[in-house]
C-alpha cells in the first residue's frame, strides 16, 4: 500500500483539487481510498456528487487524530493499495503527520509569487517527518502550469532555487486543474475521465517516484 499525502498551508493552493483527480487516476490502477481531513469535507462531497466512488474509490472523512490507527486497519486488511490523503489550510501539525504517513508528499502551488512564501513554510515543516524517512520524495505540482509560459518559468526557477528545495531534492511536477469541470461534477455532472488526461501524465510521474 502506497500514501501519498497532499498538503499545504496556504488555502485555495489547490490541495483537493488536486487530490482529487489523483485519487480517481490512482483508482484506475487499484482499490484506493480518499482520506478527507478537512472539517469542510470537500473532497469527499466531491466525489460523491460526482458518482466518482465505486468498486476501486472509496471515501472517508476523518478526524487527523485517526489517522495513524485508520492507516493500520487499512495496511492490515490488504484491500487497498493506494492512499490519497486530502489536509486542511493552515493546519501546521496535521500537515506534519500527514507527511510522516506519507510515501509521497505532493505540495500543489499556483504559478506566480502568491503562493511561493506557504512554500517555504511547508517545505520548513517538513524536517521533523524526514527524520523519520530520509528518502521522502516531495513533490511540488505547479497548478495552471502552461496557461503562462513566463509565468511557469519563473516560479519553477524560484522554487528550484530554493536552498531548502535544494536541500530535500524537491521535485517540480506540472498540470492544470480543471477547475471548472470539478465543479461542475461536485454539483452532479457525469464525471469524464478523458477531460482529465493531464492528470494521467502527473500521475504516471508520480507513480515512479513510489
Amino acid at each position: 500500500m502506497k500514501v501519498i499525502s497532499v498538503i499545504g498551508l496556504k488555502g485555495g493552493s489547490g490541495k483537493t483539487s488536486t487530490a482529487v483527480p489523483l485519487a480517481a487516476e490512482a483508482a484506475r490502477r487499484g482499490p484506493t481510498a480518499l482520506l478527507d481531513l478537512d472539517p469542510t469535507p470537500s473532497a469527499s462531497q466531491w466525489v460523491d456528487a460526482a458518482e466518482m466512488t465505486g468498486e476501486h474509490l472509496v471515501t472517508e472523512r476523518l478526524d487527523p487524530r485517526d489517522l495513524n490507527s485508520t492507516l493500520r486497519q487499512v495496511r492490515r486488511s490488504g484491500a487497498v493499495d493506494f492512499v490519497v490523503i486530502d489536509t486542511p489550510p493552515v493546519a501546521r501539525d496535521v500537515c506534519m503527520q500527514a507527511a510522516g504517513v506519507a510515501d509521497l508528499v505532493v505540495l500543489p502551488v499556483h504559478i506566480g509569487s502568491g503562493d511561493l512564501a506557504q512554500v517555504v513554510q511547508t517545505l520548513d515543516l517538513m524536517e521533523l517527518p524526514r527524520k523519520g524517512n530520509a528518502g521522502l520524495p516531495i513533490v511540488i505540482v505547479l497548478n495552471h502550469a502552461g496557461t503562462m509560459p513566463a509565468l511557469t518559468r519563473d516560479t519553477r526557477e524560484a522554487i528550484e532555487g530554493d536552498a531548502t528545495a535544494q536541500e530535500f531534492g524537491v521535485r517540480v511536477a506540472e498540470t492544470t486543474i480543471p477547475y471548472l469541470k470539478l465543479y461542475a461534477a461536485a454539483k452532479g455532472a457525469k464525471y469524464n475521465p478523458v477531460k482529465m488526461w493531464h492528470f494521467g501524465k502527473l500521475w504516471n510521474e508520480l507513480e515512479a517516484m513510489l
